[in-house]
């Protein structure tokens, strides 16, 4: 079990250009549950990648600016490509450095998800994977559910944007490990036909890894970020962390879940280091080497 597999989805090759000050809004763009769910992106732009959030759709010359409603609007690469910014219901509540965010020479992909007022932000083709912000609304809005693709004062280009919907129980470890059935690729391009990659966009894409189709588990292998069960072996009572998802993904393995939201503490003093180890290697990544 070496990755975690993503529902196989036809790419849009089409692409759509947003004019400064206005904002794009399509009847698909829109999270299934108000307040959770995930939306990946590719962008082109010298500056101001803006993604709204809303309750409801807003309109072609929509500004976030003077909207007092409740939303939540992402900005990347504010301030000539040199800043991060988040605004709630038109008042700015993060203001951090973030230079270089934007490209005018390639398109660039990201991701924003939203989980009860929990804002993350990443770069990349994996939702959950790269993460360069996060942000937690202590007054969270939780009716959000449509999306707008903005810009500001020079425009910006928009592929592959793709609506990732969170299960309401699942962890941040589980939505990393989904498989991605929910998704849904929203057709962003011109209705007149416009905004066509370009071919040699398409040889570069055609040639990547598939790296959006995959995500690794061999990263969480032994490692703290997340973990939340700890096997004590040995008889030096060696501690080694390990994440209660991944286990169960395995079958029976034992049980594993903890009621308290502690991590879970299980004692073999009988086995040795080198073979949990190599149990918990193959379990993560398929190999014992």
């Amino acid at each position: 079990m070496g990755v975690t597999e993503m529902g196989r989805r036809k790419e849009t090759r089409r692409s759509l250009t947003v004019a400064p000050f206005e904002c794009a809004w399509r009847k698909e763009l829109k999270f299934r549950d108000a307040g959770r769910g995930c939306v990946s992106f590719d962008a082109f732009a010298q500056n101001d990648v803006t993604i709204v959030f809303r309750e409801q759709a807003g309109s072609r010359h929509y500004n976030y600016k003077m909207d007092s409603t409740p939303n939540y609007t992402v900005i990347l690469g504010s301030h000539r490509n040199k800043r991060l910014k988040i605004e709630v219901s038109g008042k700015t509540v993060v203001d951090v450095a973030g230079i270089g965010l934007c490209s005018s020479s390639s398109f660039q992909s990201y991701w924003i998800s939203i989980y009860d007022g929990l804002i993350s932000i990443g770069k990349g083709r994996c939702p959950f994977e790269n993460i360069v912000f996060q942000w937690v609304d202590s007054q969270p809005t939780f009716k959000v559910q449509y999306i707008g693709l903005s810009s500001w004062d020079k425009h910006v280009g928009y592929r592959n944007v793709c609506v990732l919907s969170l299960d309401k129980d699942c962890n941040f470890l589980e939505r990393r490990l989904l498989d991605v059935d929910d998704m849904i690729e929203v057709d962003v391009g011109d209705d007149d036909g416009e905004g066509e990659e370009s071919d040699e966009e398409k040889r570069r894409d055609n040639g990547n890894d598939g790296s959006r189709d995959k995500i690794e588990l061999e990263h969480f292998l032994e490692s703290w970020d997340l973990s939340d069960v700890m096997f004590v072996v040995g008889a030096d009572e060696k501690v080694v962390p390990a994440h209660s998802v991944i286990l169960r993904l395995c079958g029976n393995f034992c049980d594993v879940s903890s009621s308290t939201g502690e991590a879970k503490v299980i004692k073999i003093p009988w086995v040795g280091y080198p073979i949990l180890h190599a149990l918990l290697k193959f379990i993560y990544t398929g190999r014992t080497q």
